[in-house]
Parts: C-alpha cells; structure tokens; sequence
C-alpha cells in the first residue's frame, strides 16, 4: 500500500525539499501552498521520477481552504499517512509597530494553518490506528528575540500544541514529531540583510528533517550548538538574556 504524505509550504524551500525526498521514499505527495505554478513544477518532477503528487493550491491561513487540499489529496491519492505542516512566514512585529491584525497573521499561518490540517487528518489516522504528525516550528518559538513578537509565539504555541498532542496520541498508533531547525539557506532566507549565525544549506537541513521524519522521532533541533545555546538561554539570569537578546536584529521577511 502506497502511502500518502500532505505537506503545506511545497512550493518552495523545506517544504519543496521535503516533498521530494519523500516522494523519493516512496510516499504519494500532496503538494499544498498558494503558488499553483511552482506547485506544478514539484510535481512535474515528482512524476517524472516516477512518483506521485497532488496539487492542491490553498491558503494555510483559512481553515476551509486547508480542509478542501486535504480532500482533494485524499480523493486523488488515498487516506494521508504522513502531514508535514511546515507552511509560515514571518514579519517583524516589535512594541512600535504592534497591531493585532500583523500578530492575528502570523498566528493563522503559522499555528492555525496547522491545527486547521491536523484537525482534518487525525480522525481518519485514530480510526486507522496509524499515522504521523510533524509540524516544522523554529529555534525562535523557545523565547523572545527583538521584534518578533508574532512569530516567536506562534511557533512557541506550535511546538507546545503538537507537544502536547503527542502525549494524547501515546500508545495509539499516531506518531508526533516537532522539528526546530535554525537558519537555513532558502530564496527567501537570502533576502534576510541580518547576519544568520550557523546558516545551513537546504539540502542538508531536508535531510536532517527528513531522518527524523522516517525514524519518527519525537523532536529534533538544530544545527546542534545554536539548538543548544537557544535551549540552554531560557535558564539565563534575566539581565543576560535580555544583553544578549537586544543584539538581534532582524528584518521583515517570508520563510
């Protein structure tokens, strides 16, 4: 039986490196994001491979929208094994430009988005008694950096949402993993006028995610010294933390 990956954010970056990759491992692939172009162009070259894909355009952000793709991968390629929910973006938020609307946003896309797919796949893979949860957060969610006020709590509630989730799913077949990977080398990335320490190739960032998704591993962070110091930092005496994180400056950019 073949089996049925949906991932959000194919079209480009991790999610584009995922997909392949996993359709390389055998899986059928819903290819989920707002681009149908760059979407077509993934399955072009999933289907020449050999493989199968599903193009399914959707917003991440709208809960309607996630459901249809979910459908339509499920009615073209069978039930979904695997969801990689990794689709996000991300926008300076700071105390000077804080609107609700900038952080409602971020939220819908980047923990929403995937609540919203997770709520239409678990049911099938509880009844099944089989299945994988990943959601793709970011070393940013283990605590506040200047002007990421948004995001960094919108991949924080992502990362304790499936966190928890994992718990609720133990000894049912389902299977949680939350990665936390750093910076990495994308076109979106390359826009970013920060300096990125320990900045990773794609190609080796998909295949540090993709290990852990194969082994279902329970978590994964890296590149390992930058995971280490984000982790460790949340013990810091406040006034360290604060020097340290004050140094930071990050620029509005999509990822």
């Amino acid at each position: 039986m073949t089996r049925v990956a949906f991932v959000t954010g194919a079209s480009s970056g991790l999610g584009r490196g995922l997909a392949y990759r996993l359709a390389g491992d055998g899986y059928a692939v819903g290819l989920a994001a707002r681009r149908t172009e760059r979407l077509e162009e993934v399955a072009a070259v999933i289907r020449a491979a050999g493989g199968r894909a599903s193009v399914c355009p959707c917003d991440v952000g709208e809960r309607d929208s996630v459901h249809d793709a979910i459908e339509r991968t499920q009615r073209e390629l069978g039930p979904v094994d695997l969801l990689v929910a990794n689709a996000g973006y991300s926008e300076a938020v700071g105390a000077r430009e804080l609107t609700a609307r900038a952080v409602e946003r971020l939220m819908r896309v980047n923990f929403l988005g995937a609540v919203y797919a997770a709520e239409r796949v678990l049911p099938g893979m509880l009844e099944r008694a089989r299945g994988h949860l990943v959601a793709v957060g970011s070393l940013t969610g283990y605590g506040g950096l200047p002007r990421t006020a948004a995001y960094s709590a919108s991949k924080g509630a992502l990362d304790n949402f499936f966190e928890s989730l994992r718990i609720d799913l133990r000894h049912t077949g389902v299977a949680v993993t939350v990665i936390t990977p750093g910076y990495v080398r994308t076109e979106l990335t390359a826009r970013n006028l920060n300096r990125m320490p320990m900045l990773l190739e794609l190609d080796d960032a998909v295949e540090v995610m993709a290990d852990a998704i194969l082994r279902r591993r329970r978590r994964v962070a890296f590149p390992r010294p930058l995971s280490t110091l984000a982790y460790v930092a949340q013990v810091f005496p406040g006034w360290l933390y604060d020097a340290l994180a004050s140094r930071i400056r990050r620029d509005k950019r999509r990822d």
